[in-house]
């Protein structure tokens, strides 16, 4: 079983992202954080500007999810004993067919 660790942010961070493009399978939340909401607007009124007709979301921050995967057990060392099978090297490969030398 995973265990999912819950965290606030200490300072809240805000992203700006075109509607449409945070809403498609396997998309992804923009990379770029603003500390203050003031300055989330400001870019988000910038980039409207630059593509009129699209809409820009100001999203931000209040928790993060985080999963923790489950630990996996190193394996044992093998117990066989040197003459059992598999301790041999790989032997190379019969030839097929035959070689006449002229």
């Amino acid at each position: 079983m995973t265990n999912v660790r819950l965290t606030t942010p200490n300072i809240p961070a805000f992203m700006v992202a075109r509607k449409g493009r945070t809403m498609r399978p396997g998309s992804t939340l923009p990379r770029t954080r603003y500390p203050t909401l003031d300055e989330a607007v400001t870019v988000a009124q910038t980039q409207a500007a630059e593509r009129p007709g699209s809409v820009m979301i100001v999203f931000q921050e209040v928790l993060r999810a985080k999963a923790e995967a489950d630990s996996i057990p190193a394996a044992a060392p093998s117990q066989r004993r040197p003459d059992e099978p598999g301790d041999n090297p790989p032997s190379r490969p019969a030839q097929t067919g035959r070689r006449d030398h002229a």
